[in-house]
């Protein structure tokens, strides 16, 4: 435009700004992969509790997400199911321990 002085190059204004990448600590976590300490983590609450959904959810991680990893791992297929059966150990002692009538309660007889 007549009158407006402009002081860029032809170059500079056909060139985009260049973006300076974030260095790794700035970026968010990776939710979409498995590493160890999650396994580990899904494998602890997994004896505790006995459900794999909440288990995964604990982790970040979807229930499919937790079935994909046992048929592509073995070793972790075995720990899982280790889990489950110290789950369900820890169900029927609860269950046991529910029952017992304390002393002073029992019956006379």
């Amino acid at each position: 435009m007549p009158g407006m002085s402009q002081h860029h190059t032809p170059a500079e204004s056909r060139s985009a700004p260049v973006a300076t990448p974030a260095p790794p600590e700035a970026l968010p976590p990776d939710n979409s992969r498995w590493t160890g300490e999650k396994a580990s983590a899904f494998l602890r609450a997994l004896a505790q509790h006995g459900k794999v959904a909440r288990a995964a959810r604990g982790v970040g991680m979807s229930r499919q997400a937790a079935y994909r990893l046992r048929a592509r791992a073995p070793k972790f297929a075995e720990f899982w199911d280790w889990a489950l059966e110290e789950a369900a150990k820890a169900r029927s002692a609860r269950r046991s321990a529910a029952r017992e009538v304390h002393p002073l309660l029992r019956r006379a007889g």
